[in-house]
Order: structure tokens, then sequence, then C-alpha cells
């Protein structure tokens, strides 16, 4: 939700992820450089004017009629390409795509751009020039920078009255959710089971000395996972309104760094290159992953649930909804309306679980039974109300910082 997630080894995320084409991502670990480019942003968002909220074309949703009409796409002229940006660990069925340019004429280019946050940091740069048309994967937590930049154009998509009302969190619809996930700690069954120690269940289990060294997370400056678990202990353990050195969730961190927490820049070099549980060969038996991420490791479909090669802890989890926005200055805006309203369609949203180990959001939908099977259910994940995350990211980040730089 940054953004990196969960996978097989050329799949992706759990929500995690890699791919170069529309349907493989190269996996490559996010630099450090993002924390950098943050600070670009911002004082560009200066100049910019923070806080505008609206978008530069001056559209509004009551001036962009719906593209879809009595539940068909609309046909676009021959040659037409539509630009999607896109994290690395986007990953669709090149069936899907192509249900999409047989139904539009509309032939789709996916631009992968690093993870999450290096991809929005990436667009509000170009915005005034956008190298697509279309932006997916921006999580709650990106969304205010991009809107303070007006990075996106307005569209209410007509099969937007299918999605659960609760991921809508946007009333001006400059974006619109398509999927959604749990960022959890995921352990390793054979590693516990191999040992004497017991499998941890909750944060404060993660800075006991039995748990040391055993945790890697992703960097919060860097990673859409790392700042959904920093987000997640904020939540849990509060202090989240102290601008002291002594919040009590930085007092928990501290305790993780006694505890010899690995912090590693993004979710492919946690999962792959750290975590013992994966089909990498790391030496940590938890990481900060998705509760959709055991799926990808199961290759027998008749092992019992807890019998997993990995597993999650539940109380660890924080809810995290991906969403796309059509960019101002779209070159392709009327194709990047038709693209929002067919991610919503049956067809993109059924193989959202499979090929990036994430939710749907549109109520009802069917998903496979090996997702349904071995993902672990979060009935309560933690969260934080969306306003209070966009007045206080830069500082909690700078606040965690201040313990691991």
């Amino acid at each position: 939700m940054t953004t990196d997630r969960t996978p097989s080894p050329a799949s992706r995320r759990p929500a995690g992820r890699s791919q170069s084409s529309s349907t493989s991502r190269p996996r490559r670990p996010l630099g450090r450089r993002v924390a950098a480019a943050l600070l670009v942003v911002g004082a560009l968002l200066a100049v910019v004017g923070c806080g505008s909220g609206s978008s530069r074309d001056g559209a509004s949703v009551g001036s962009v009629p719906p593209v879809l009409v009595d539940g068909t796409l609309p046909r676009f002229g021959e040659g037409t390409v539509l630009r999607v940006i896109a994290h690395d660990s986007f990953a669709v069925s090149t069936a899907v795509l192509d249900q999409f340019t047989a139904e539009t004429g509309v032939k789709v280019e996916i631009l992968t751009q690093g993870d999450a946050g290096t991809m929005v940091n990436a667009a509000i740069l170009t915005r005034d020039a956008p190298q697509g048309d279309l932006l997916f994967g921006i999580d709650e937590n990106l969304l205010t920078a991009a809107f303070d930049a007006g990075l996106f154009q307005p569209y209410r998509a007509s099969r937007l009255d299918g999605v659960d009302p609760s991921y809508r969190v946007d009333d001006q619809h400059r974006v619109t959710p398509i999927d959604h996930g749990d960022v959890c700690v995921n352990f390793d069954r054979a590693w516990y089971s191999a040992g004497s120690a017991p499998v941890p269940q909750q944060f404060e289990d993660l800075a006991d000395p039995a748990t040391r060294s055993q945790l890697v997370v992703e960097d919060p400056t860097s990673s859409s996972p790392g700042l959904a678990f920093l987000l997640a202990t904020i939540a849990r353990f509060g202090g989240g309104d102290d601008t002291s050195s002594g919040a009590a969730w930085l007092d928990y961190w501290r305790s993780l760094k006694a505890n010899d927490v690995r912090v590693v820049d993004g979710w492919e070099q946690a999962y792959y290159g750290s975590f013992s549980g994966s089909s990498g060969e790391g030496d940590r038996p938890l990481v900060v992953s998705y509760s959709s991420s055991p799926p990808a490791e199961v290759t027998d479909t008749s092992l019992a649930v807890d019998a997993t090669p990995t597993g999650v802890l539940p109380d660890t989890c924080y809810r995290q909804i991906e969403f796309a926005g059509v960019l101002a200055g779209a070159a392709e805006p009327d194709a990047a309306r038709a693209f929002i309203e067919f991610m919503l369609g049956e067809a993109f949203q059924q193989d959202l679980p499979d090929q990036m180990y994430v939710y749907p959001v549109v109520r009802g939908t069917t998903v496979s039974e090996v997702f349904a099977k071995y993902t672990t259910s979060v009935p309560e994940p933690l969260t934080l109300p969306f306003a209070e995350v966009a007045a206080n990211r830069e500082r909690w980040i700078a606040q965690w910082a201040s313990v691991f730089r």
C-alpha cells in the first residue's frame, strides 16, 4: 500500500512483487534513495501549493460521463495504446489483458517503476509531462502527496457501486479502490518445529530476547509493507501525537533494535533474501509480509491449513488498500477510465488473488480454492484514520529514522 509484497519466485507479493512486462516483474532491491526523493517531492509540493487537493485540468466528477454504457465498454480507434504505470509487483494474466483489448481495441502497455513509494514520487516529479495515462498501486498512506500535487483527474466509475464501502476513501473519486491486503508478520513453520522456541504471537513477543535475531522488516522510507508495519506499531502502542523521542511506539522500535531486528530496503529483499521460510535462502524465521503470502508457498494442495510452509501472526496485521487513478494530462484519459471499469469487472477481480496475492474489493467476487483455503482471515486488522496518517506520516518516518539512522 511505498509497496512491495509476497509471492512465488516469479510471481509477486502475496500482495510482494516483480515483473517487467504485463505479466512478469523484475525483482530489484529498492534503495534508500526514496527518503531523499520524499524530500524532493516535499519541496516540490511547497512550490505547487500543498493542500489544493484538486486536479490540474480542472475536471470535476460531474463533468466526466461514465464510459461504461449498459455494462458495455466503448470501442476505441485502431492503434490506441493505454500506458499503465504500476509498481514492480503488478501482475495480471495475459488472457485477462487480452480480454480488455478484445472488448475495447486498446492495447495495454505496463510501465513498472519500482515499489509504490518510488512510483508515486516519480509520477509527481513528472506530473507536467506524465509518462502514462493511468497509475495503479498507490495505497492510502501515499494519497495525500498525490492529491496535493494534483496528480489525478476525477472519475466516478459506474462499477464503484459494487465495491465494499469501507474501501472508498476518496469522495472526490480521484482514485478508485482495486484491491486490498493485510500486512502481517509471517513465520517459518519448519524453523520453529525444528527448535525449542515457541512461535511468537504478538508484537511484544517480537521484542522478547527469546526471538532475538529472528525478525526482518522493510524500511518504511522505501517500502509499502514497511510503512504499514510502522503504522501498525503506532496503532498498537499509541503515541502517534507525541512529537518527542519518548513516544510509546518509538520505545517499541528501540526494543526491536536492541533485539537485533534486521531492516532491509524492500519486500523482495526481505522475503527472498532474509526470510528462511520462502523459496529463498534466508536465515530469519520472521518477516513482514502479507496475510495472503502463505498460499504462494503451497505446492501440495492436500496440505492441512496448519501445515503450510509459512504462517501468519494475525495480531500483527494492518489493513492496506490499493487504488488506481487517471493521471492529469493523460494522453488517453477515456481509455484509462475504461480500464478502471475493467479492473472492477469480474475477470480482473477474480484474477487478483492468484496473480498478486491480494483480495478483490468488489463484493461477491469468487476466489480460487487454494487462495481461500490457505489465506489467513484477519477479521479485525489494525488501522489508523486516513486523515491522521496523512497529517503525520512524514513526521513518523522522521522519528523512526532517528532511531535507525
